[in-house]
């Protein structure tokens, strides 16, 4: 800031401390709170001039001056500056009220704040875990094209294969050498470490501080971004490939790579303390608890009013690994307890959300991939809740040994009642957490199966409108349509009643399901004139998953309707053998009448059928043949 900007800001900063309304006029006060909007918005790099907190402290006082003076336009305006300091901090409690306020007004900012308030805003929505209002502000973005992804949301609803797949479907990476380019390894770093690929996660993290540091060379001659950011990429890329080695128990060089990371971590708060943790645990490594403290006490410290529940956990266990370290199992367990429990209420609220995602039909087209996702994330969960169990069972035989040896070495009736205590009141806590486990995934396993159910009633319900509409239509080539499309539909409707009835949740028995799939087309397709033969030969037990099954059930469904339409003239007996059987690494289908047969020529060159089979085959990865002489034969063969 030049030395005129810097006089104007102390002026106005003892202005606002030691005035009172009744000393200046109304148009002092309007000049000097426009003054102080006038250098936010006139220079990108006010935190670097003017300290963030002393800026938060002069909007405040604009704040309260511009109610005072009931000038809407300045109240506006100072509330949208004073929201941005807000959450540059983290102070998000603080800032959700003045942004809710600024959005009702929306139609006041300009595209590049309006912009700006949506991104912030939904930020903080996904940081309170306020997923709904979240999911209603990213809509809002992605319908004004500002962004094409949801991984933001999966992320945060803990939906991390989702996240990463969307991310690297839709995220852009940017120009080379840019900021974009340089976020998208370290956000793309993040979603796989997340997901435990720490191998991976280190090779991203690796690329995009390959780009930062070209970047910076680069930016040298441009100056197209503030060095400050670019150290801070820089850093930030650095400690999280130092993160990852600390995950593998490597703990070359972290202290110093970690201390590089903080000392660049200028305005990200959360990076810094986090960063900070993960140094508190290297010093504990090194077998140094006074340094440990020292950055486990300053992390708290600088994270006091903030709002960030992943950082709340690391704080939580880093103290637990602390006093664990000096043997203090006291404060350890409640340490350990407290992030236990917190951690769980945590899970609790991801897992609703996640239910949320699924109930608002976030993806439609992938929705039966979800539930099956659901399904996997649940059997991870439960081997999380089975090593938490041996986790807690460990810690319950330190304690015990521990206090083996003090009654051992002291001999003392009084610390023996003691340990006894304590020991009870740990299985006690133990039992408490196994029973709430249990209930969880009671609960899961009920959401589960209402999902498949509420899956299966909506597709009856638009196979009974379509019934409704086949009945009011008297064109016979329409009403041929829609009953194509009402057999679609009961195909995909079997299997979700298949899951609900049976309770499994990732696999389908094919045999029943293609039973009562083929019997139900005949009832439809089967006429007084027609006698029809139906022949099963489908290996029994085998089970599929339910993507696999919804494309079999299709092909299927396309080749006996054919065959029920068009192979079989009145008065003739049809045979219509269905086949599935496995051989060696490969399943193969058939479906086969003794019709006569057909050309190429009476196929209709928009026939739907066809082209779902080929479809599906193609989703399969299977090989399709169909013989048209001596009746039609359909055969599927792809490999388990």
């Amino acid at each position: 800031m030049n030395s005129k900007g810097v006089i104007i800001l102390i002026f106005i900063s003892v202005l606002f401390r030691t005035s009172t309304y009744a000393q200046f006029n109304t148009k002092d006060h309007i000049q000097n709170i426009e003054s102080v909007l006038a250098l936010w918005n006139g220079n990108g790099d006010q935190y670097e001039m003017y300290t963030v907190a002393n800026w938060e402290k002069l909007f405040e006082k604009a704040l309260l001056t511009s109610i005072k003076l009931d000038n809407d336009s300045l109240t506006f305006k100072t509330q949208l500056a004073l929201s941005y300091i807000y959450h540059d901090q983290a102070k998000f409690t603080k800032a959700i009220p003045l942004l809710k306020k600024i959005y009702q007004q929306k139609l006041k900012l300009n595209e590049e704040d309006y912009k700006t308030v949506l991104i912030k805003l939904e930020e903080e929505y996904r940081s309170f875990e306020d997923i709904g209002n979240a999911l209603l502000i990213r809509n809002e973005r992605i319908k004004n094209g500002y962004i094409n992804t949801y991984w933001e949301i999966y992320r945060d609803c803990g939906l991390y294969e989702a996240a990463k797949k969307d991310y690297i479907q839709f995220q852009k990476k940017g120009y080379p050498n840019s900021r974009q380019e340089i976020n998208y390894y370290l956000y793309l770093g993040d979603l796989y470490f997340a997901l435990n690929q720490i191998d991976s996660a280190r090779i991203v993290y690796t690329q995009g501080m390959k780009v930062a540091k070209s970047t910076i060379q680069l930016n040298k001659k441009t100056k197209a971004y503030r060095e400050t950011d670019l150290l801070y990429f820089y850093g930030s890329l650095l400690g999280n490939i130092t993160k990852c080695d600390i995950n593998q128990l490597n703990y070359n060089n972290a202290i110093p790579s970690l201390l590089t990371d903080i000392s660049y971590s200028y305005e990200n708060l959360e990076n810094k303390v986090r960063k900070m943790y993960y140094l508190s645990g290297s010093y504990l490594n090194k077998k140094n608890p006074q340094k440990a403290k020292l950055y486990l006490d300053s992390g708290i410290y600088i994270f006091r009013d903030k709002t960030n529940h992943d950082i709340y956990l690391f704080q939580l266990k880093t103290m637990a690994n602390y006093y664990e370290y000096l043997k203090i199992f006291d404060s350890a367990y409640i340490y350990e307890n407290l992030y236990s429990n917190y951690k769980d209420s945590i899970d609790t609220k991801k897992q609703e959300n996640q239910s949320f995602l699924l109930l608002a039909q976030l993806e439609l087209t992938n929705r039966r991939t979800e539930l099956v996702k659901s399904s996997k994330t649940l059997e991870e969960k439960n081997n999380i809740i089975q090593i938490q169990k041996l986790q807690l069972y460990s810690l319950v035989s330190v304690v015990v040994f521990a206090a083996a040896f003090i009654i051992g070495l002291f001999r003392n009736s009084r610390q023996k009642n003691k340990n006894k205590k304590f020991i009870e009141q740990q299985n006690y806590q133990l039992t408490i957490s196994s029973d709430r486990i249990k209930n969880q995934n009671d609960k899961n396993e009920i959401l589960l199966k209402e999902l498949h159910h509420r899956v299966k009633n909506n597709l009856q319900v638009m196979y009974s409108l379509l019934n409704l509409q086949k009945r009011r239509n008297k064109d016979e080539d329409t009403k041929s349509s829609l009953l194509s499309i009402q057999n679609r539909i009961q195909t995909m409707a079997l299997v979700h009643q298949n899951l609900y009835t049976t309770g499994n949740f990732e696999m389908v028995e094919v045999a029943s399901y293609i039973k009562t799939l083929v019997n139900h087309l005949l009832s439809i397709y089967k006429t007084e004139l027609k006698e029809i033969e139906l022949f099963f030969e489908i290996e029994e037990d085998l089970e599929f998953p339910i993507e696999y099954v919804v494309s079999i059930g299709l092909i299927i469904n396309e080749a006996v309707s054919n065959a029920l339409k068009y192979a079989f003239n009145n008065n003739s007996k049809g045979k219509l053998h269905v086949s599935l059987y496995s051989k060696s690494d490969n399943c193969i289908i058939e479906v086969k009448d003794n019709g006569p047969g057909f050309n190429n020529k009476d196929i209709k060159e928009n026939s739907l059928g066809m082209k779902l089979i080929k479809v599906m085959c193609a989703q399969l990865k299977a090989n399709y043949i169909i013989e048209k002489n001596n009746g039609v034969t359909h055969k599927i063969e792809f490999k388990i």
